[in-house]
């Protein structure tokens, strides 16, 4: 288990595209051990089979999810369009895609929102000792940083991740009426 001080996390600057010499065009990804990724992939898969059985992931949600992908959620806004148009119905999309998204991620709304889907106990201690009071140190080349405080986000790298973020964001599609259709592939949003 992790301690809950001194938490400190070596990142490495992966490049995402755009300006190289431009830092906001890097992703920051955690190197983590194969035995931690191993306990986060246990974690994961548990976690997992607790939201499917307890119905807790939203259909609209197509990132990081088994059988779901871009194809997915493009297809069934496709099928949508088609019969709107189909039965001469106008369609206005709105894409939104949160910068940095996983970046801001706030804690403490996390625990809470983990906490009211029922994901209590040791499993929550764990992942709030996994994710508070963390330091990262920047590698470039055999150069290193000085560690950083991080007080939000969840770590990019790592197994556990994209599932507490998907958990993060998932009551996002039950909160537009009915004349408004949601299609989410982790933080890009599809309004129409």
């Amino acid at each position: 288990m992790f301690r809950k001080s001194g938490n400190k996390r070596q990142v490495t600057p992966v490049f995402k595209g755009g300006i190289a010499s431009d830092p906001s065009n890097y992703r920051p990804i955690s190197l983590t051990s194969v035995f931690s990724k191993l306990m986060e992939r246990v974690v994961v898969l548990t976690m997992l089979r607790y939201c499917k059985e307890q119905g807790l992931i939203s259909k609209q949600q197509h990132g990081f999810l088994a059988r779901k992908s871009t194809v997915t959620n493009m297809l069934s806004c496709i099928n949508d369009w088609t019969c709107a148009l189909m039965n001469r119905s106008s369609v206005a999309v709105a894409n939104i895609d949160f910068q940095k998204a996983f970046d801001s991620v706030c804690h403490t709304k996390l625990f809470c929102k983990l906490d009211s889907i029922g994901l209590t106990g040791n499993l929550l201690q764990w992942l709030v000792n996994f994710l508070t009071d963390r330091r990262q140190c920047t590698r470039v080349g055999d150069r290193m940083s000085d560690p950083a405080r991080i007080i939000s986000g969840v770590i990019r790298g790592s197994c556990i991740s994209p599932l507490l973020f998907l958990l993060y964001v998932n009551s996002l599609a039950s909160i537009f009426d009915n004349d408004v259709t949601c299609h989410l592939f982790a933080d890009d949003v599809k309004l129409y």
